[in-house]
């Protein structure tokens, strides 16, 4: 099963839902500013958060998209329309 088609399991109301619409507001933010080439001291910056956090968002958000590389991030928010190509 590709990547792409993966869904999530909402446990709120048990129904299937898209990868992008399982990521937090904030976890949104943090991968489309790294998609950008930022560093993660410059996402801590912009968002008021320390690197570890920016780190740790970056850990669920690999997580939930079974991504591998922040080349497979990058790919991600380019086919989602999250960043320009």
């Amino acid at each position: 099963m590709a990547r792409e088609t993966l869904n999530c399991l909402r446990l709120q109301n048990k129904e299937l839902v898209e990868d992008d619409e399982c990521l937090t507001t904030r976890q949104r933010e943090v991968l489309q500013l790294l998609a950008e080439g930022m560093m993660m001291k410059e996402v801590g910056g912009i968002l008021q958060m320390t690197t570890r956090t920016v780190a740790y968002h970056k850990y669920r958000i690999m997580e939930v998209l079974g991504a591998r590389t922040t080349a497979e991030l990058v790919k991600y928010a380019v086919r989602n329309h999250m960043v320009a190509a």
